[in-house]
C-alpha cells in the first residue's frame, strides 16, 4: 500500500509540472480550435447540415431525386485538413489533437503513459468545448455526430475507421522521427486528415480522432454506436505503432534494447528516488 502511494505521489510530480500542464493547455486549446473550424463548416452552412443528417442515414452522395442539396464532400476534406494543419500550426506543432496520436505515443515510448493520459483528457475537454460552443452559435449539432451509415456493418465500420487512424498515425510517426520545415509536419498531417476523410466520410462520417467524436455526442447525449469510434482509432493507432518501430523503421534490435529504452523513459530523478524513499507523512 505504501509503495502503491509513492508511486501515485511520483506520478503527481511528474504530471504537475509546468511543461506537462502547459502541453496540456495546448491539447485542450489546440483541439478546440480544430473541431470548432472543422465541424463549424457542416453545422453553419444550411445546404451542408441538410446533406450531413442524409449522410449519417445513408450515403454521402445524395442524388436529385432525395430533394437534398448535392453534397460537396470535397468541402469537407479540405476543411477537416486545412483546420487541423491550421490548429497545429497555431500551437507551434507540438499538441497530437487526438487520443489516438497520444496512444501511439505512448506505446512507442515517446511519452510517459500517465502524460499522455492527461493529454487525451485535454482533447477530450477540448472536443465538448468545441461543440458546445457550436451549439450555442447553431442551436444544433446533431448533424456532427458521427454514426454509422446505413447498409454499413459494424465490423466494416470499425475497419474503415482503423484504416484511416492508421495512415494517420503513420503519418505522425514519420514526422516526428525526421527533420522537416516547421510548417511542413502540419500540413503533412492535414493532408493524412483529408485522405481519412475522402475515404470513410461516407461510411462513418469520419471519425478518425475519438475527441472528434466525443464532443458532439456529449453535447447531444447521442451515444449510438459511439464505440466504434473509439474502438476503431485506438487499434489502428496500435497497429501504426507497431508497424513503424517494428517493421518500417525498427527501433530495438532485441527485447533487451526494448527494456533499455522503457526504464530510461520511466527512470526517476535523483529528487524523485528521494522522495519515494522518503517516509510519508
Amino acid at each position: 500500500m505504501m509503495l502503491v502511494s509513492r508511486c501515485l505521489r511520483l506520478v503527481l510530480h511528474d504530471v504537475l509540472t509546468p511543461s506537462c500542464l502547459h502541453h496540456f493547455l495546448l491539447e485542450f486549446v489546440g483541439t478546440a480550435l480544430f473541431l470548432s473550424a472543422s465541424l463549424s463548416a457542416v453545422l453553419i452552412r444550411p445546404d451542408l447540415r441538410s446533406a450531413a443528417s442524409l449522410t449519417n442515414q445513408s450515403h454521402l452522395s445524395v442524388g436529385p431525386e432525395s430533394g437534398a442539396a448535392p453534397v460537396c464532400p470535397l468541402h469537407v476534406v479540405l476543411v477537416f485538413g486545412l483546420s487541423v494543419a491550421m490548429a497545429a500550426l497555431c500551437v507551434g506543432g507540438a499538441a497530437h489533437l487526438n487520443p489516438a496520436v497520444s496512444i501511439a505515443m505512448a506505446l512507442t515510448l515517446r511519452l510517459r503513459l500517465w502524460r499522455a493520459v492527461l493529454y487525451v483528457i485535454g482533447q477530450l475537454l477540448g472536443g465538448v468545448a468545441s461543440a458546445g460552443l457550436l451549439m450555442v452559435l447553431t442551436g444544433d449539432v446533431m448533424p456532427a455526430v458521427n454514426q454509422v451509415s446505413s447498409g454499413v456493418q459494424l465490423h466494416q465500420a470499425v475497419t474503415v475507421e482503423t484504416l484511416v487512424t492508421l495512415q494517420l498515425v503513420l503519418v505522425v510517426l514519420k514526422t516526428t522521427d525526421i527533420s522537416l520545415p516547421a510548417a511542413a509536419a502540419p500540413l503533412l498531417v492535414g493532408l493524412a486528415v483529408s485522405l481519412g476523410h475522402l475515404v470513410a466520410v461516407g461510411a462513418t462520417g469520419c471519425g478518425m480522432n475519438p475527441a472528434r467524436s466525443f464532443g458532439p455526442a456529449v453535447v447531444t447525449l447521442d451515444f449510438r454506436n459511439h464505440w466504434v469510434f473509439w474502438a476503431g482509432p485506438a487499434l489502428g493507432a496500435c497497429l501504426a505503432a507497431l508497424l513503424n518501430d517494428l517493421l518500417l523503421q525498427p527501433r530495438w534490435r532485441c527485447p533487451k534494447d526494448w527494456w533499455a529504452e522503457l526504464k530510461q523513459l520511466y527512470q526517476l530523478t535523483d529528487k524523485q528516488q528521494e522522495e519515494a524513499l522518503s517516509p510519508l507523512p
